[in-house]
């Protein structure tokens, strides 16, 4: 995934720290559970924001497990519930529909890696998208959707960011109950927007040298590759409206355990992933502020 669905680490407590690191090495245990211990490699921080979203009921007390990456140290996981398989799920068919997308890169070594990878988790891939056929239904039509807009070099950057707002959107079918999966179902629309958008805002130098498709090399009059102030300011007002549209969405689901963490996340975590991919100083590994 994207791995901009983040939270302050500042601004957490040292308690919902813990559990948000929890969460994220509970996800990579029930992937592996699930798929096999390759699919440990899908583990994202995209689909944890996803496991907080959909758990409900009392907080979940963590277990202790062993880390791959440190064999020989326990960590605290989270148990797998129904909300955590589910998440675990839509990592392994997110995750491959992207390597799918990838193969239509124009540079050999990237589609080489992309389908080598592929292989890879194809019986994992099968076994997600038999499990969860609508959502693998959705995904499946809103990638041909936007991979038909980068054929037609869209201009509308509103055109290509629904397409994928909607993919993201069918993440919210764990819930049965209606009113609680339209609440959701607008909250991860505009999740999914930011994602999308604030993306091709950290590729624009890469594509536009590469000639590879992004919405802003045809909505903007670029000068040196960039976008010019005014036009970066308008784009950041936009994804910044999209931000909002999610917290509003956020207040409008009833409390949770965990809702700290979600609030973190959507109150500083996106705000300060924008500014800082717009900004340059944007970093997919390590810490961040």
């Amino acid at each position: 995934m994207f791995g901009y669905v983040l939270p302050r680490r500042d601004k957490l407590s040292e308690t919902d720290n813990a559990r948000y690191r929890a969460a994220y090495c509970g996800l990579c245990r029930c992937l592996k559970q699930r798929y096999g211990f390759r699919a440990r490699f899908l583990v994202n921080y995209d689909m944890t924001f996803l496991y907080f979203l959909l758990q409900e009921g009392e907080a979940k007390q963590p277990e202790r497990c062993r880390c791959p990456a440190r064999p020989f140290c326990k960590k605290d996981c989270l148990p797998s519930d129904g909300a955590m398989e589910y998440a675990a799920d839509l990592s392994v068919l997110l995750s491959c529909w992207k390597l799918r997308d990838a193969k239509r890169d124009d540079g050999f070594f990237r589609r080489a890696a992309a389908g080598f990878c592929l292989r890879l988790y194809k019986k994992a891939f099968r076994k997600a998208a038999a499990l969860r056929e609508q959502e693998n239904r959705v995904f499946a039509e809103q990638l041909e959707r936007l991979s038909a807009l980068e054929d037609q070099r869209c201009e509308s950057i509103d055109r290509a960011a629904d397409a994928f707002a909607s993919l993201l959107k069918a993440c919210a079918g764990y819930h049965a109950d209606e009113t609680l999966r339209r609440t959701e179902e607008l909250l991860l629309y505009h999740v999914g927007r930011f994602l999308y958008l604030t993306d091709a805002l950290e590729d624009l130098p890469k594509d536009n040298k590469s000639g590879a498709y992004n919405p802003l090399r045809y909505r903007y009059a670029l000068q040196d590759g960039k976008l010019t102030q005014a036009d970066k300011e308008q784009f950041l007002e936009t994804v910044d409206a999209s931000i909002s549209m999610a917290a509003s969405a956020l207040e409008l689901l009833p409390e949770t355990a965990d809702r700290e963490i979600l609030k973190n996340i959507i109150y500083y975590g996106l705000p300060a992933v924008l500014h800082c991919v717009a900004d340059g100083s944007f970093r997919k590994k390590g810490n961040r502020k």
